[in-house]
């Protein structure tokens, strides 16, 4: 009666009661017992735990532990089964009384085999944050560069361009924002191989590569131990295939594309508003606006100066040869770049054998004026099978040869985008006779012309040769355990040729032309053995994987100069030519890890997992009494979706709360870092009494060579230890409508203890007691959310993606003797701020009067014309601020002279250049150069 009732309210049907009764009668007389097993499609074992409902009712069960199910139904029902990363699958009972189920993959969720370290989960079971990069966009990219690709697409990785580069090298790389005081370059394993050199993965040529996956918090990355405390970026490059037995598969890609200079251009006075801004800042001042670059039409009065017109001094620096010009250095110095890139794939195998061939070439003209990048490359991956595939044998070979044209610096050192925007706009590219124009004094800088820079400088080039793989041999022992050897070669091979031309620029030149040659040479060995073990035992899946690893490094380096070429053309310059003074140098440094690691995975009934990782690092770059660091993780996770009482929910797809904590290590100082140092420093004499080297004039013949000794350079330490990176991560994966919308939700919490630094000594403890300490703290929480949705209309698909991130880094502790090579002063140090905080007063105008000089708060550079700063506390004196990467003050709009004070890297050089900068975005007050804030300030 009562599920009559029901019946009746669900279906929201009138009638007769009784007509209900006999409706249910007659359903339960036709219902039947159905029986059936659910595989995975190719699979012998049955699937535990899958949902099967009865369409349209209440009615379900799941299977049990052998993958089988027992449902009542009518011949007209039909069955939904489903099961989370396998695609939903319905079935009419008519008459049968047995319906098999084989479940096909839904390759779009999380069934996928993920590489999480020395072998690969499903992404599942995955219980650390890992993101999984969508390949398509990075096939897609034309930048010849796949890191750039992954910009914004991996919640918690910061990519930065660098500016000019036709190499697309990047900057910097951070997974979770900065972690230390010193290197914050991630690590890289590609097919199994580490390395801490993001030209590695540069090289790849997108279509090669099958799967990018980031490990980001401590507890996934920390099998990867001593290089992976800023987090792992694991690449796994494709293997050859084939249709059919023997079958030859081609593929060609090729892409163009065109870069803007934009990106890299700043807005900037003109020749005009260059002397507005001149004159604007004399007249603040209270003093004639007198300046041998511009002739000022105004009318005198400093009480309400108005200013008629501005004409620049022609010819620049009384030369006639140099007419006033209006150059946008920007534009003449930069251009845009056409970007090609073309490879082509051979893959082939069988049963037994793969092998895959890559060949690209990339070619990037570069944004800077006679700039430019080339690369060829050569991907071999290849693998075969005996004894029934129980041993296998397999090789992955990357072999690039690459030539860059480098940008320039000018006699100071300023690069060429640094001197793009600070050379005077009044100043031609050419003289009248098609010379390269230039400073002329007569109050003009003593800056080079940034495009003759560049020209000058375009024989300047590097050539880099990588080889990149490994070779590896598996042997299954029994079922379920494997034994694999792997040896890997990270091969760098680098010549820098530095041409510098004799030339005359206005009153800049050289008389002397030089040729240095620098060979810089990076080997890397790791020979890595594990066991890996996987079995299921009912409800029960265990995974195991243990191994050591033994990784040498070494670094060589040799450098040769000479001067006075006869001839300045490029085929010229070799080193024999020379007949000048000549020097010659080099040097070679090397280290090794040893390491033991294990990993347990433990899955039950696909609901509830857990792993736990322990690793122990040997490294030869600490002291004896330290060379070892324990570092280990343990990670839970629970797959609520797959628990019954979320079975009739629906709308949850996918739902999985996990935690996480781990810890690793950090080494990444000098490999001579702990030990006492000495070098030979033979030295001159600087007068007649005084040495600075460490030759002494022992015989006391007051010439010719003498006996030379050492000079300590560094004070040994050996109880340095490792840096060691603790985090506690905290995520949430879900996903809805049939995974349809999807994402995660992580928040962490990390603490660096023991970093490595290396703080000055005073000068009455001596010489050479400078030495390597762990010595500060830091901490660095955050959050990072990832959104997708996927859908399609028609037959056309689509997906959205979107993230978000945060970190908050903060120095928590730091030597005394340390905090002077950090922002601050002893007011306001870095203590308890980030790493990347600058210092500084907000501005809130300029002081126009002596009357608002005295009515003001006590401030430094306090007068007429000059910049007002904010007392906030109103305590009498402006306030110290610090801020994340700058400072940004604008006054209301009511102000007659709105200006802004802020923080900039002018020169790229990746830190904030020490300059006062006025910009205004109101014309009633002119842009302000950087040069005259060289002069004024």
């Amino acid at each position: 009666m009562k599920k009559s009732i029901l019946l009746k309210f669900r279906r929201k049907v009138g009638g007769i009661l009784l007509l209900c009764l006999l409706s249910s009668v007659g359903y339960s007389q036709n219902k039947a017992v159905v029986t059936g097993k659910i595989r995975e499609e190719g699979g012998q074992g049955g699937l535990p735990g899958v949902n099967i409902l009865v369409k349209g009712t209440s009615t379900g069960t799941l299977t049990d532990a052998q993958g089988d199910y027992r449902i009542e139904a009518a011949p007209s029902d039909v069955i939904v089964f489903s099961f989370v990363g396998y695609l939903t699958q319905e079935a009419t009972v008519g008459s049968q009384a047995v319906i098999d189920v084989s479940f096909k993959v839904d390759v779009t969720t999380l069934s996928e085999v993920v590489v999480t370290g020395y072998g690969s989960e499903k992404k599942a079971d995955i219980t650390g944050a890992v993101a999984v990069v969508d390949m398509k966009p990075v096939l897609a990219n034309s930048t010849g560069n796949p890191m750039q690709s992954l910009q914004g697409r991996v919640a918690g990785l910061y990519i930065e361009k660098n500016g000019g580069s036709p190499a697309g090298d990047n900057t910097r790389i951070l997974i979770r924002g900065l972690n230390t005081l010193g290197n914050n370059d991630p690590l890289y394993v590609i097919d199994g191989t580490p390395t801490t050199n993001p030209l590695i993965f540069n090289t790849l040529a997108p279509s090669s590569i099958e799967s990018v996956q980031v490990l980001i918090d401590a507890s996934a990355a920390s099998i990867y131990g001593s290089r992976a405390s800023n987090g792992v970026i694991i690449v796994t490059t494709k293997q050859g295939t084939s249709k059919g037995a023997e079958k030859l598969s081609i593929t060609l890609n090729s892409s163009l594309g065109v870069a803007s200079e934009k990106p890299q251009r700043y807005k900037m006075l003109n020749a005009v508003q260059r002397g507005e801004a001149i004159w604007r800042g004399s007249v603040n001042d209270k003093t004639n606006p007198s300046n041998p670059l511009y002739i000022f039409d105004w009318n005198k009065d400093f009480n309400n100066p108005v200013l008629n017109s501005v004409t620049p001094v022609n010819p620049v620096g009384g030369n006639p040869l140099v007419p006033t010009g209006d150059t946008d250095w920007q534009r003449t110095t930069y251009k845009q770049a056409i970007i090609s890139q073309t490879d082509l794939t051979l893959s082939a195998g069988n049963a037994n054998s793969a092998i895959l061939v890559n060949m690209g070439y990339l070619k990037n003209t570069g944004t800077m004026a006679f700039t430019n990048y080339d690369r060829v490359s050569t991907r071999v991956n290849a693998h075969t099978g005996f004894f029934d595939q129980k041993l296998k044998f397999g090789i992955n070979t990357e072999i690039a040869v690459s030539n860059q044209t480098l940008t320039a610096n000018d006699l100071g050192g300023a690069s060429t985008p640094s001197l793009a925007i600070t050379l005077a706009p009044t100043i031609p590219v050419y003289q009248t006779n098609g010379i390269y124009a230039g400073p002329t004094g007569g109050g003009y800088s003593d800056r080079n012309n940034p495009l003759h820079m560049q020209d000058i400088n375009k024989w300047d080039n590097q050539n880099k040769t990588i080889i990149f793989g490994n070779v590896y041999l598996e042997a299954q022992l029994i079922k379920d355990l494997f034994i694999k050897s792997s040896l890997g070669v990270d091969y760098n091979n680098v010549l820098s040729k530095d041409i510098e031309l004799a030339f005359q620029e206005g009153f800049l030149g050289r008389s002397i032309n030089s040729l240095r040659n620098t060979t810089a040479l990076t080997l890397n060995l790791t020979w890595s053995n594990t066991l890996r073990y996987q079995r299921t035992f009912g409800k029960s899946n265990v995974g195991f994987i243990g191994g050591v690893e033994s990784i040498s490094s070494k670094f060589q380096t040799f450098s040769a100069f000479k001067e006075g070429f006869a001839n300045q053309t490029q085929d010229y310059f070799y080193l024999d030519a020379g007949t000048g003074r000549n020097l010659a140098g080099g040097n070679a440094t090397g280290n090794q890890l040893l390491s033991f690691f294990g990993k347990i995975n433990y899955s039950f009934n696909d609901k509830y997992l857990a792993s736990v990782t322990l690793r122990r690092d040997g490294s030869s770059r600490f002291g004896a009494n330290n060379r070892y660091g324990f570092f280990p993780a343990a990670n839970v996770g629970w797959r609520i979706a797959n628990e019954s009482f979320m079975q009739g929910l629906k709308v949850v797809s996918d739902l999985k709360l996990r935690a996480g904590f781990g810890s690793v290590g950090n080494q990444s100082i000098g490999d001579a870092a702990s030990l006492g140092l000495y070098a030979p420093n033979y030295g001159t004499i600087s007068g007649p009494y005084t040495n600075t080297g460490t030759a002494y004039d022992l015989s006391g013949a007051n010439g010719g060579t003498l006996p030379s000794g050492f000079v300590s350079t560094q004070a040994p330490n050996p109880d340095l230890k490792w840096e060691t990176t603790t985090e506690f991560n905290f995520g949430l994966d879900f996903g809805l409508f049939d995974n349809k919308l999807y994402g995660s939700v992580d928040v962490f919490q990390r603490e660096i203890s023991g970093i490595l630094i290396q703080p000055p000594v005073a000068s009455a403890i001596g010489e050479g007691q400078l030495r390597w300490v762990n010595g500060a703290t830091k901490e660095n929480n955050g959050f990072e959310i990832q959104l997708g949705y996927r859908g399609s209309v028609g037959a056309l698909t689509y997906s959205i993606t979107g993230n978000l991130g945060q970190f908050r880094d903060k120095i928590t502790k730091l030597p005394d003797e340390v905090r002077a090579a950090y922002p601050g002063n002893a007011e306001k140090s870095i203590v308890g701020h980030s790493q990347l905080s600058q210092f500084g007063y907000i501005a809130n105008g300029i002081f126009k009067s002596q009357q608002e000089v005295d009515a003001h708060a006590t401030q430094p550079g306090k007068g007429i014309g000059r910049i007002r700063y904010q007392d906030l506390n109103g305590d009498g004196s402006a306030d110290l601020l610090v801020g994340n990467l700058g400072l940004n003050s604008q006054l209301k709009a009511s102000e007659k002279e709105p200006i802004e004070l802020f923080y900039k890297d002018f020169d790229d050089n990746g830190s904030v250049d020490p300059i006062l900068c006025l910009y205004n975005k109101h014309k009633s007050y002119p842009y302000i150069t950087r040069d005259e804030l060289f002069a004024q300030h």
